[in-house]
C-alpha cells in the first residue's frame, strides 16, 4: 500500500468516527434547534467564514509549497501575525456595524451573536495554519486525533446548550469549541518543532513575503471571491426570503456535505502536501491527480443517487418532520454537490501551479451566477426555483473547472469523463431495487432498509474492485485490533 494510501485512510478513520458522531447527533440536534436557529447559526459563520479564508492573507498555502522546515516556519509565524491584526479590526468593526448587518440581511437576532466572531475567527484559522504545519511535517496522526476530538466535544456543547436554552449560541459556541480543540491538539505536537521556528526571523518573513506576493494578490482574492460564492448563497436567500428557508438550506448543505467530510477532506488535506513534493521532485503530478479523481468519483457517486432518489423521505425519516423540506433542497442539490465533491480536492492545483488567476477568474463568475440565480428566485418567491437554479449553474460551473484542473494536471478530460459515465451506470444499477421501490411508494422504513442494502453493495464491490484501497483498509483494521490488543 502507498504511503499516501495511508495517510488517507489514517485521516480518513478518525473523520468517519467524528462524522459518525455527527450523525448520530445530527437528530437531536435537530430537535433541539429550529429552522431559525440553524439560519442565525448558518449566517454567523457564513460571515466568520468570509473574513477566515482571508485572514492569512493565503500565505499559509506557502507553508506545503517550501522546500525548507524553517521557511515554512516563517510563513507560520507571519500567519498568526496577520490573524492577530484580522481578528482586532473585525472586533472594532463588528461593535459599530452589528446592527446594521442585521436589519441588512433580515435576520433577527443576529446582531447578538456578532461580538464573537472575532474569536471564531482566531479559532478556525489558527487551526488551520497548525494543520498546514502538521500536514507538511506529515503528522496525520496528530490532525486525525483532533479532527475526532474536536467532533466530540463541539458536538456535546451544542447538546448541552440546547437542553439548557437552545438558541443560536449553543450551535455557534460548540463550532468555536470544535475548532478550539483543533488548535490545542494541534499545539501540543507542534510545540516539539519548536528548535525550528526558533530560527524564526523578520527579515526572513520579509523576504518570503515577496516570494509568494502571488498568493495575497491572487490567492487571497480568489479564496474571498470562492468562499463569497458558497455564502453569498445563505446572504441571499436570508435577504430574500427569510432565516427559516437559510437554516433548511444549511441543514441540507451539512448532510449532502458529509461524504466530502468523510473522504473529501482527509484527501485535501494529504493531496496538497503530497502534489507540492511531487512538483518538487519530478515535476509532474498527473499519476496522483488521476488516482485521486478516480477515487473519489466511485466513493461520491452513490450518495448522490440515494439523495436524489429519497431525499424528503431520508431527512423527514432522521430528523423529523420538521425538516422534510431540506430534505427536497437535499435532493435537488445532490449533483452540484457531487461535483463539488470530485472537485474540491483537487482545487490546490491552482496553488501547485501557481495559478491563482485562473483560480480567481472562475470564482468571481460563480459568485456573480450565484447572487443571480437567487435574485431569479426571491424575485419569483419560490425558493425551489432558486435551489433548481443554483443546482444548474453549480454542475456546469464546478465541471469546467473540474476539466481545467484535468488538462492543468497531465489528465485525460475524456477519461476521467469515461469514469463519470462508468459510475453513474454502476450505481443506477446498483440502486434499481430502490428507484422500484420508490416508484410503487412503500414506506419510509421498506425505503430506509433498502437503500441502505443497496449502500451495502455499493460500496463492497467498490472496495473489493480496488485492490488498493482493500489492502489499505485491511491493514488499518489489523492496526486498529493490534492497538487494542
Amino acid at each position: 500500500m502507498s504511503k499516501f494510501l495511508s495517510n488517507v485512510l489514517t485521516l480518513f478513520s478518525a473523520t468517519v468516527l467524528g462524522q459518525i458522531i455527527g450523525i448520530i447527533v445530527s437528530p437531536v440536534l435537530s430537535r433541539l434547534y429550529s429552522p431559525a436557529d440553524f439560519g442565525v447559526f448558518q449566517l454567523f459563520f457564513s460571515i466568520s467564514g468570509l473574513i477566515a479564508v482571508v485572514a492569512c492573507f493565503s500565505y499559509q498555502s506557502a507553508i506545503n509549497l517550501t522546500k525548507k522546515d524553517e521557511d515554512a516556519a516563517n510563513i507560520v509565524v507571519l500567519c498568526l501575525c496577520l490573524i492577530l491584526a484580522t481578528s482586532v479590526f473585525s472586533t472594532l468593526f463588528f461593535s459599530v456595524f452589528s446592527e446594521n448587518i442585521e436589519q441588512f440581511l433580515n435576520a433577527p437576532g443576529l446582531s447578538v451573536y456578532l461580538f464573537l466572531i472575532p474569536v471564531a475567527i482566531i479559532a478556525n484559522s489558527v487551526a488551520y495554519v497548525l494543520g498546514s504545519w502538521l500536514s507538511r511535517r506529515q503528522q496525520f496522526g496528530i490532525i486525525a486525533k483532533g479532527n475526532l476530538y474536536s467532533s466530540i466535544t463541539g458536538k456535546s456543547s451544542s447538546i448541552g446548550l440546547g437542553i439548557l436554552s437552545p438558541s443560536p449560541f449553543g450551535l455557534i459556541f460548540g463550532t468555536i469549541i470544535n475548532d478550539a480543540t483543533i488548535v490545542l491538539v494541534s499545539l501540543r505536537k507542534t510545540w516539539e518543532d519548536f528548535p525550528i521556528f526558533r530560527r524564526v526571523s523578520f527579515k526572513k518573513i520579509g523576504e518570503l513575503t515577496k516570494r509568494y506576493k502571488k498568493f495575497p494578490q491572487y490567492g487571497a482574492i480568489s479564496s474571498l471571491t470562492s468562499h463569497g460564492a458558497s455564502q453569498a448563497i445563505p446572504f441571499m436567500l436570508a435577504f430574500s426570503f427569510s432565516t427559516v428557508i437559510v437554516g433548511y438550506y444549511a441543514m441540507a448543505f451539512v448532510i449532502i456535505k458529509l461524504p466530502s467530510k468523510l473522504m473529501g477532506n482527509s484527501l485535501s488535506t494529504i493531496f496538497y502536501q503530497k502534489a507540492c513534493d511531487e512538483k518538487n521532485r519530478t515535476g509532474s503530478i498527473s499519476r496522483i491527480v488521476a488516482s485521486v479523481h478516480r477515487r473519489l468519483i466511485s466513493m461520491g457517486m452513490f450518495i448522490c443517487l440515494i439523495l436524489m432518489i429519497i431525499g424528503p423521505e431520508l431527512f423527514a425519516f432522521v430528523l423529523g418532520t420538521q425538516w422534510s423540506t431540506a430534505g427536497v433542497y437535499a435532493q435537488i442539490l445532490a449533483p452540484w454537490i457531487f461535483v463539488v465533491f470530485i472537485s474540491t480536492p483537487l482545487s490546490s492545483i491552482f496553488a501547485v501551479f501557481e495559478k491563482q488567476g485562473a483560480s480567481l477568474g472562475f470564482n468571481v463568475m460563480l459568485l456573480i451566477t450565484r447572487i443571480v440565480v437567487i435574485a431569479i428566485g426571491g424575485f419569483f418567491g419560490d425558493p425551489v426555483l432558486a435551489m433548481i437554479l443554483l443546482s444548474i449553474t453549480g454542475v456546469l460551473f464546478w465541471t469546467w473547472m473540474n476539466m481545467y484542473l484535468m488538462k492543468t494536471a497531465g489528465v485525460s478530460v475524456r477519461k476521467a469523463t469515461t469514469e463519470i459515465i462508468h459510475y453513474l451506470l454502476f450505481g443506477l444499477a446498483v440502486a434499481l431495487p430502490l428507484l422500484i421501490a420508490k416508484y410503487f411508494s412503500l414506506s419510509t422504513w421498506l425505503l430506509i432498509v433498502i437503500a441502505v442494502a443497496v449502500t451495502i453493495i455499493y460500496y463492497s464491490i467498490v472496495i473489493y474492485r480496488d485492490n488498493e484501497l482493500k489492502e489499505g483498509l485491511f491493514n488499518l483494521l489489523g492496526s486498529i485490533i493490534h492497538n487494542k490488543n
